[in-house]
């Protein structure tokens, strides 16, 4: 998303400078922000754009970029983003600077209106029927609906890999010595048997080379067939497993494969989810953009042109967030910023550090190389002694769960290779009060909870990330887990075995029929393990009769 709004405002400035020559300021904002906006797909708004010459330097005031994920956010927002730039290549769409400075930076802060382009408010979440007032399982149908891409891509590879071997096969037995052949070989020995004794033997040596030749064929087509025959068993397999494996990949996805391990995680909600979303969401809005980047058609122009689009020695960025009511401020660097790492050999590298007037200490790192055909990233944090209060864990209004307070150090370390994931976040809260909010007086569940939750003084969670970054697996376990399980396993339980029931059923009414025929598809080569084991017999024989 960076790159491409990077890119979208790219265009801007040059309207902006061409603006400022004719004294059109207001315009070159209207234009920044109107086509800033298309670019992003959400409101791109800047309070004031200042353009000074010899050097060309550009600063945007008040910039603000909604995220078209969550309208009710912003992807970021920046008091200042201000370089000296070099004019020629802004002219030419190319961002080329040794320096970018990003100040008063934040990070998905809150909307007071919706940063849609139309202005509209997004519709409301739906809300879970489940009957257990602390936890929302997902009904079935949302989840295949959502999940019906994956599925099918499952189905067609299944049906990809028959189709593919059959066809393989098909071209395969054409080649495959047929009668005609096996009676010209018959025919050929019949000859020599009318021969002398010098030309019988000299045609029968001859012979049998040819035919031994075409032995050999068919103990190379055997090895095939072994070797199909187990991808055949293998895809049937995953033919008939298919509504048991999806229901589980599914369950597994939104964390409802852990059962009273992953407790906290139903209190937590959809949170999880969002927080990893969101970040993975900057990373190929950004960095993966940067990796898919498209080469740029030939040019016209001499030689000495530089063949990048973005190219930026250091972005220096200050700013701030917001956490348990306090400012985390940090500042930092990225450098080596360019769509063309080969450019300069280096990946791209960033860091940060900051903390509270508590002391409390933020250290970021990150490598992103692109140097070869694959994006390899490796993003640290490391994040002692947050002083937390008020924090809400759960957002059930009839079972809210607040960390009233406590002291948090947080390490999370994540590694993104391609498009596979792996990731862990550990965390430990130490003095840790954790408050289950007042409820209905009837309400046993948040009664018995609140009484399990009094004596916690340490809360720790681990998180585990794994997958891909277009379909990570997220579990998230914690100590308060068995504390949980304990008040609410049993019923927890019943309904995540009634959950997969359904889904399981679902899978089978929507996908069983088209995977039966695919079952059935397991016994396909059998006819071409006949036709090798009939063809293959007669020219052994054969070859017993001319001994």
């Amino acid at each position: 998303m960076f790159k491409r709004i990077l890119q979208g405002i790219v265009i801007l400035l040059v309207v902006a400078v061409i603006g400022v020559v004719f004294a059109l300021e207001p315009i070159a904002k209207f234009v920044i922000e109107s086509e800033g906006s298309k670019q992003v797909g959400a409101r791109v708004d800047v309070d004031s754009v200042d353009i000074s010459f010899y050097p060309t330097h550009v600063a945007l005031n008040g910039l603000t970029v909604a995220n078209p994920q969550e309208p009710m956010r912003n992807l970021l927002q920046s008091e200042k983003v201000s370089a000296d730039v070099d004019a020629k290549a802004l002219l030419k769409m190319q961002v080329i600077a040794d320096q970018v400075v990003l100040s008063g930076l934040q990070m998905y802060t809150e909307r007071s209106t919706p940063g849609t382009l139309d202005g509209s408010m997004p519709p409301p979440k739906e809300e879970s029927a489940s009957g257990m007032p602390s936890i929302s399982l997902p009904d079935p149908n949302a989840l295949l609906a959502e999940e019906k891409a994956n599925i099918q891509a499952e189905v067609t590879e299944i049906q990809t890999g028959f189709t593919d071997i059959e066809s393989r096969w098909k071209t395969k037995s054409e080649k495959v010595p047929d009668q005609t052949q096996f009676d010209q070989y018959k025919k050929r020995w019949d000859e020599l048997k009318n021969k002398n004794v010098i030309e019988r033997l000299a045609g029968a040596k001859e012979l049998r080379d040819d035919i031994k030749a075409e032995l050999r064929q068919f103990d190379n087509l055997k090895e095939d067939l072994k070797a199909d025959s187990a991808a055949v068993k293998s895809l049937s397999q995953r033919a008939a497993n298919l509504p048991a494996d999806q229901s589980k990949r599914m369950m597994s996805k939104y964390g409802l494969d852990q059962g009273t391990e992953g407790m906290l995680r139903f209190l937590l909600g959809d949170e999880v989810n969002a927080t990893v979303q969101r970040g993975l969401t900057l990373y190929k809005e950004t960095m993966g953009k940067m990796a898919s980047t498209e080469e740029p058609a030939p040019s016209t122009e001499p030689a000495a042109e530089l063949p990048v689009n973005i190219l930026i020695r250091k972005i220096l960025i200050d700013g701030y967030q917001v956490i348990g009511g306090e400012k985390l401020a940090y500042s930092g660097e990225i450098n080596d910023v360019t769509d063309k790492q080969d450019y300069w050999n280096k990946p791209i590298t960033m860091a940060l550090r900051g903390g509270m007037e508590q002391k409390s200490q933020l250290v970021i790192d990150g490598i992103f190389d692109q140097r070869n055909d694959t994006l390899k990233s490796v993003f640290n944090m490391g994040l002692k002694q947050l002083a937390l209060s008020g924090v809400s864990l759960s957002q059930s209004p009839e079972l809210p769960l607040q960390l009233e307070k406590g002291i948090a150090d947080i390490a999370a370390n994540f590694s993104i290779d391609g498009d596979n994931l792996k990731g862990s976040v550990a965390g430990l809260v130490n003095q840790a009060k954790l408050l289950v909010a007042k409820t209905a007086s009837d309400n046993k569940t948040a009664n018995l909870l609140a009484a399990a939750l009094e004596d916690v003084s340490k809360l720790v969670m681990d998180l585990s990330v794994n997958g891909t970054v277009n379909d990570p697996a997220i579990k998230l376990k914690s100590n308060l887990d068995l504390i949980l399980g304990d008040v609410l396993g049993a019923e927890l339980k019943s309904q995540l075995a009634d959950a997969q029931t359904k889904l399981k059923s679902k899978l089978s009414e929507d996908y069983g029929p088209q995977m039966t025929q695919l079952q059935d598809k397991q016994n396909m080569l059998s006819q071409y393990q006949d036709l090798l084991g009939d063809r293959e017999a007669a020219l052994q024989a054969l070859m017993k009769e001319m001994m």
